[in-house]
């Protein structure tokens, strides 16, 4: 099952805040929420809830718990 969705344009993004908000912290790849991006999924990996919005999930994300213990092995 493919999670990337390679064909995604962040430059027309339906989730887009309007406000310039972009992502969710520094260092983190995950979008913001907003309500038109709310944080209301789960990880595909972890499964813990609220942790990514339509646009992570579009994106093929996981949380960044996940994220990090996968990049630095903790």
């Amino acid at each position: 099952m493919a999670y990337y969705n390679d064909d995604y344009d962040f430059d027309d993004d339906p989730f887009d805040a309007g406000d310039g908000t972009r992502f969710a912290s520094s260092g983190s790849a995950l979008r913001a929420a907003t309500k038109r991006n709310p944080r209301n999924l789960p990880c595909r990996t972890c499964q813990r809830p609220n942790m990514l919005t339509p646009a992570d999930r579009a994106k093929g994300y996981q949380c960044d718990i996940c994220a990090r213990q996968a990049e630095q092995g903790w």
